[in-house]
Parts: structure tokens; C-alpha cells; sequence
């Protein structure tokens, strides 16, 4: 076989067909969803109309239900908060803490507490 043809290979493909064949395929998916939803709404509702000779319904009776006794609600005290987790500042935020501390002690001045 010749590896020099004249003639060119065919290989472009049209990205523009597969995503228009993409968007007509999904178009046809919706629509065909919403004739399936529509159809199912317009079907007749099914109901059953008694004649004269149908056998009354069987209706039971309410039960009769006691009333609880209402007593009046227990006061607890309240339980014992577990102590908070405090998680430690790093050793550079303490440092950096401890050293402005030692130098408004120099200065005369302190910080008011949070």
C-alpha cells in the first residue's frame, strides 16, 4: 500500500452534530415525560356511587377514651454542668501573652481583665 495517498483521510467529526443530536434527544425525553404526566391528569376518577339496595356502610362507634389524672410536673434540680473544654493558646500566642504582660508590669500600666 502506498503510504502517500492523494487522497485525504475523512477523520474531522462536527462536534456541533453530537451536541445537537444530544439536545434533541433530551428535548424528545422531556416532552415525552410531560405527555406521560398529562395524561395521567386527565384521567376519570374512579368512584363508587351506592344504589338503593347497597348494604349501609359499617360505621363503628367512637371508643371512649378515660382521661389521664394530670398530676402536677416534678421539679428537678438541675444537673451538674460538666466542666467546658478549654483548648490551650499556642505556645507563640502564651509567649507573645507573657512577654506584653512583663512589659506593662515595667510600664506601670495593666491590662483590664476580659
Amino acid at each position: 500500500m502506498d503510504p502517500k495517498s492523494d487522497k485525504p483521510l475523512r477523520l474531522f467529526v462536527n462536534p456541533f452534530t453530537i451536541w445537537s443530536e444530544l439536545a434533541l434527544k433530551t428535548g424528545e425525553a422531556m416532552l415525552a415525560s410531560v405527555h406521560a404526566a398529562a395524561l395521567g391528569a386527565n384521567r376519570p376518577k374512579v368512584a363508587v356511587i351506592p344504589t338503593a339496595d347497597a348494604p349501609p356502610p359499617q360505621v363503628e362507634a367512637p371508643k371512649v377514651v378515660d382521661a389521664p389524672k394530670v398530676e402536677a410536673p416534678k421539679v428537678e434540680a438541675p444537673k451538674a454542668q460538666p466542666p467546658k473544654v478549654v483548648r490551650q493558646a499556642s505556645k507563640a500566642t502564651r509567649f507573645k501573652a507573657s512577654k506584653a504582660k512583663l512589659r506593662s508590669k515595667a510600664n506601670g500600666t495593666r491590662r483590664p481583665k476580659r
